[in-house]
């Protein structure tokens, strides 16, 4: 079998009778294509599964019985091997209402084995297969129909060399006493959770800089934002955009002519008046019903703290030949700064294998013996 050879399935039958295959074997290599451009949800438009005897491309424009491929992502005895899978997860959560179990992420395992923390695909594939990957289709459209050979092709090799990345990445893992490593890096890191709506504005950029007032009226336009999105379909900054939204949070007083300045034309023709009851109603909040305030700036030696965090875990990683950025990434150390000094101890990510590496050294650092 070639890297390209496949067969593609676009009927019932030939999927089910596929997928009884597929789950005797003890691992699978699986891909997605997907498009979002214009809707909040992704929209499912191939799935690529592959084998030690057969690659397949299926087709979920055409094929309707989904409930066996849904068995199989939830089998526990099968591994399903893949690569970068965050966003793929959120396909099988939105297509199928399912969530895999028993996943080994390829990009995972890498950071653990001297690559770099977020390796491409093309580079594991020249590493533990010595091949080339042909020429990228990822902006093709790939719900239009008939689709492209060259666009075949691609989806194909998405998951052609998966099995053989993973046996060589598991042999080296075991070798190195790093598998309960990557197992447990895996069960924290691969799940998806949809935003709490009231969650939502906690990912806005630079929302820490409003006041609590601020925060209040940006989080419930953020949470209106979210449930008109995921109602209607549609990308989150094609009803309001972030920076749209911090600015009307941030002025002191503000009416309808207040918010056609802000918003585009279209925007402000649909949502003025919603946003304006959003607004006046987080205004009539009492002060215990605000935001909490956001972490504050860190100070000078705090910045001085993390630096000397840094190089510890930057000197462990070089060490071990892992991603350094496993260990001292800047928000992990900001977060490990911020538990220590709230609850006493460091964050859960930093309690279990990492402990051992810097766990102990950190706590030293930041929670004196006799504090």
């Amino acid at each position: 079998m070639t890297d390209s050879t496949y067969h593609y399935i676009d009927r019932d039958d030939d999927f089910v009778a596929a997928i009884e295959r597929w789950r005797r074997c003890e691992v699978v290599g699986i891909d997605t294509e997907f498009i979002r451009t214009r809707t909040f949800f992704p929209i499912a438009a191939l799935y690529q599964v592959a084998t030690d005897g057969e690659r397949a491309i299926v087709d979920p424009l055409t094929v309707k019985e989904w409930a066996p491929f849904k068995a199989l992502l939830e089998d526990r005895a099968v591994v399903k091997v893949m690569h970068s899978c965050s966003e793929d997860l959120e396909v099988f959560a939105r297509h199928l209402d399912a969530a895999p179990v028993h996943l080994f992420d390829t990009q995972i395992a890498a950071s653990f084995l001297g690559a770099e923390f977020s390796a491409s695909y093309a580079e594991l594939v020249r590493r533990y297969a010595g091949a080339e990957l042909g020429k990228h289709e990822t902006r093709s459209d790939w719900l239009a129909r008939p689709l492209r050979p060259e666009q075949l092709r691609y989806a194909i090799e998405d998951v052609a060399f998966l099995l053989p990345i993973h046996r060589a990445q598991s042999a080296a893992l075991r070798r190195l006493g790093r598998w309960t490593w990557v197992e447990e890096e895996m069960s924290h890191r691969l799940g998806f959770t949809p935003v709490e709506p009231d969650q939502a504005y906690l990912n806005v950029r630079k929302a820490w800089r409003g006041d609590r007032r601020g925060l209040a009226r940006l989080r419930a336009m953020c949470a209106w934002r979210e449930r008109y999105a995921r109602e209607k379909d549609l990308p989150r900054g094609h009803v309001v955009k972030d920076e749209q939204l911090i600015e009307l949070a941030a002025q002191r007083s503000i009416d309808h002519d207040a918010i056609v300045r802000v918003l585009d034309p279209s925007a402000a023709r649909r949502h003025a008046k919603e946003l304006l009851g959003l607004i006046a109603s987080a205004d009539a909040l009492p002060d215990d019903a605000l935001p909490a305030a956001p972490d504050p700036p860190l100070t000078a030696v705090d910045s001085r703290t993390l630096k000397e965090l840094k190089a510890i875990g930057a000197e462990r990683a070089r060490a071990l030949d892992i991603a350094e950025e496993l260990l001292s990434r800047r928000r992990d150390l900001e977060r490990c700064l911020r538990s220590a000094r709230s609850v006493g101890r460091l964050p859960d990510n930093f309690q279990g294998w990492r402990r051992a590496l810097v766990g102990d050294a950190f706590t030293a650092k930041l929670i004196p013996a006799n504090s």
